[in-house]
Order: structure tokens, then sequence, then C-alpha cells
């Protein structure tokens, strides 16, 4: 794992560790974030295990999205629709660019989250939980 990759992981984890019942494992060698069986998020990094559906994506994030956002977030050429379940509507950002931000990662995590998370989960969430990496 290369010096920016533990950097980026490690900023991914602290803003998932704030999200209750968030557990992290590994799928096809990427980690995963989930909340207990539904997955959130998935983060792959410049050293990843090639694997043909990630050809091309480099360090990237890739998250659910909410179906009200999704044409919006679609339409910004940042996010592109993630070759892990992309028709489910999930997405990707490159974080190998300069046009993010941790604030906007920070959300765009607490979103997916949201996504995954049962409503008893979630009304546990208060502003903190969103904080930024």
């Amino acid at each position: 794992m290369t010096a920016k990759d533990q950097t980026d992981l490690s900023r991914i984890r602290v803003v998932c560790s704030r999200f209750p019942e968030a557990e992290e494992s590994l799928l096809q060698d990427r980690p995963l974030f989930h909340v207990r069986r539904r997955r959130f998020a998935i983060y792959n990094g410049d050293n990843s295990p090639y694997r043909k559906r990630w050809a091309g994506f480099g360090r990237s994030l890739h998250f659910a999205t909410d179906k009200s956002v999704l044409a919006d977030l679609q339409s910004d050429s940042r996010f592109i629709v993630s070759p892990h379940h992309g028709p489910s509507g999930w997405l990707s950002i490159d974080l190998r660019k300069d046009s993010f931000d941790w604030s906007e990662v920070s959300e765009l995590l607490f979103q997916a989250y949201r996504c995954a998370a049962n409503r008893k989960l979630i009304s546990g969430l208060n502003k903190d939980t969103s904080g930024h990496a």
C-alpha cells in the first residue's frame, strides 16, 4: 500500500468510525465499509490487486448514492459510475485529482451510510457524526 493510499484510507476510516455499527472488511482485496450486511463504500487503492472491472480506476472511493441526488451527482464530471454496484446507483470519485476536498468526501460517506443504515441507526446520528476528516 502506498503512503498516499494509507493517508486516504486513514481519513476514510476516521469518517466511517463515527457511524453507528459501521464496520470494515475486505471485498476483492479492497477495504469495504458496511453497516450490518449492507455495503456503503469501497476504497480502491493505487496498488489494489488487478481485477478487470476495476482497471483504470486507480485511487478512488466508490459509494452508495441516494436516488434523489444521483442525477445531480452524475451531471458533475468528477463522479463516474462505479464498476461495483453501478447499476444500483453507486458512483466513484477519483482521489488522485485535485478537484475534491475532504469535507465533501465526508459528506458523501455520510450520505452513503444513510443509504445502507436502518431507520433506528439513522435516528441515532447527530451533527457530529458527519464531521469532517
